[in-house]
């Protein structure tokens, strides 16, 4: 199975990242923080606990749970939002990004491949646009992002195209969410609220 793994420009999704209202902040020397102007978000949810709280305040939804509460709800996340495309955002470089998930995407063959020809691409932030017949590579991913991932730069944004949702992964949590729109907010809280 050959994946359709494509990076993109930031200035292919700059368009994108306007319409839903998403900025950019610099977070240390290499890291970007992406979030959700409050204009354009309807509803916030987190996934946290105690040594991981998302400080979001208290417009947020937040539900308490371990990293591996949060990697399982995730999957369900992502099974319900990636409709065919979803953008991968770095929060650093891919470097850090792809050593994080070295080990446990070892086994995984089209990855392989993918992360052999993607050398070139290590050192930028540049968007990874995931197609409709790679979902499983990319709940793989991340899983292995909160599980094998230690630092903040190693975590990941997600933005499925054609919803209104930032979604930012970060190694063993917290897991933050903004949504556009409360109804798509509603539909995808079904998912982590079973």
């Amino acid at each position: 199975m050959e994946l359709n793994l494509d990076f993109l420009t930031e200035q292919e999704i700059a368009d994108l990242l306007d319409e839903l209202g998403i900025a950019a902040r610099a977070a240390g020397e290499d890291s970007v923080l992406l979030e959700m102007d409050s204009g354009f978000a309807a509803a916030k949810h987190c996934f946290c606990n105690d040594e991981r709280p998302c400080d979001s305040g208290p417009d947020t939804f937040c539900i308490d749970m371990n990293t591996g509460e949060m990697v399982d709800a995730l999957e369900k996340v992502v099974r319900k939002i990636h409709g065919g495309r979803t953008l991968m955002i770095p929060v650093g470089k891919w470097r850090s990004a792809f050593d994080a998930v070295a080990f446990s995407m070892a086994g995984d063959e089209p990855w392989q491949e993918f992360d052999a020809s993607a050398t070139i691409k290590l050192n930028t932030r540049d968007p990874l646009l995931f197609e409709t017949g790679d979902e499983h590579t990319l709940i793989e991913l991340v899983k292995s992002i909160m599980n094998d991932g230690e630092l903040a730069e190693q975590g990941v944004f997600l933005i499925p195209v054609g919803s209104p949702l930032l979604l930012h992964i970060q190694p063993s949590g917290p897991v933050k969410f903004w949504f556009g729109n409360s109804t798509f907010a509603d539909e995808v809280r079904e998912t982590y609220s079973n």
